[in-house]
């Protein structure tokens, strides 16, 4: 991966993605020119810590770019750690967002939570798998994206690539959703789809899902925190006048929010340095904060930020959904009674 990060770079691309947060969140455009922006500037595939400051910084501006650059960083990540074959060449063209990643691993971690099997199945056919099964929910499902996904076999669970326009795969019509219309969510069909041996990551899903799932979970963390800034700098700057009535909330939200940014950075610089218990804590604190941070925003701007089209009104939609982005609150809530 890239070493260092350029933060002028990121700069000049956070300002793009400011400019177009209206277009992304009224579905005028998609996130598909952002992640173009942040491959020209080499800003996909980088070590942890920057791609966590990545993530933070647009964000900020749109949590739309923010969760598919997530999305698109992880499928890079999810190659970078196959335990066979060799993925440079298309880990070269997803990190110049020359094609789109989608991660679809929610089945996979909740089957290794426990939580039931994943759906998706196969079945050898010579040195092939035919795979069927639907894909219930993935983001960033453009033409010609590399899809990554668990797959059962037999008593086995895979980790495999699929091409979006393969023969075989439904793109179902995606739904009307709250503020994340333009990262092209929605759910798929597999029938019958041929997977050649070159497209196994890994062969131990419950391996595979130990080695990534920091980075899976600092990453979700870093767009929480995105949007929390920028709701706390909203929020402090609208507390004057006769609405200067929301203090002891006002610095509880900084407090929440200093702690989860020192937690993020700290374990994104170290992610050994920190058990998996705290850092799905840390993802429930900050997924938290950030909608209890926008209603606080709300509040306080009032009629503004009401209205459709004002950033707190668009900020407030967008956290809406954190709750039940996979793994979910309570999926979340679930495991942590595992540890704690």
């Amino acid at each position: 991966m890239t070493a260092t990060l350029a933060a002028s770079a990121l700069d000049r691309v956070a300002h793009s993605v400011a400019a177009r947060a209206a277009d992304l969140d009224e579905q005028r455009s998609d996130v598909r020119i952002d992640l173009a922006d942040l491959g020209r500037a080499g800003l996909l595939d980088l070590e942890l810590c920057d791609i966590v400051r990545v993530v933070d910084e647009v964000s900020v501006q749109s949590l739309a770019v923010g969760f598919s650059t997530w999305a698109h960083h992880m499928t890079i990540r999810y190659l970078r750690a196959a335990s066979e074959g060799e993925f440079g060449e298309q880990i070269g063209a997803l990190a110049a967002a020359e094609r789109i990643g989608v991660t679809a691993m929610a089945a996979g971690l909740k089957q290794v939570a426990g939580l039931g099997q994943v759906p998706v199945t196969g079945a050898a056919d010579g040195a092939d798998l035919v795979i069927s099964g639907p894909i219930r929910w993935a983001s960033n499902v453009f033409p010609d994206a590399l899809i990554v996904l668990p797959v059962r076999v037999g008593e086995r669970t895979l980790v495999v690539t699929v091409d979006a326009g393969a023969d075989g795969v439904t793109v179902n019509p995606a739904p009307s959703l709250t503020a994340l219309g333009a990262t092209a969510s929605t759910s798929l069909q597999l029938d019958r789809v041929r997977v050649s041996p070159h497209q196994v990551l890994a062969p131990n899903l419950d391996a595979f899902v130990a080695g990534i799932r920091p980075a899976f979970l600092l990453l979700q963390t870093a767009f929480c925190a995105g949007v929390t800034r920028a709701a706390v700098a909203s929020a402090t700057q609208a507390h004057t006048g006769p609405l200067a009535r929301f203090g002891a909330e006002l610095d509880d939200a900084v407090t929440r929010a200093t702690d989860v940014r020192s937690r993020l950075y700290r374990w994104a610089a170290d992610p050994d340095g920190a058990t998996i218990a705290q850092l799905i804590r840390l993802r429930l604190d900050a997924a938290g904060l950030a909608v209890d941070v926008t209603r606080l925003e709300l509040s306080l701007t009032g009629g503004a930020g009401y209205t459709l089209g004002s950033a707190t009104n668009r900020r407030f939609r967008e956290t809406a959904f954190l709750p039940v982005q996979s793994p979910s609150e309570g999926q979340l809530r679930w495991e942590l009674t595992r540890y704690e």
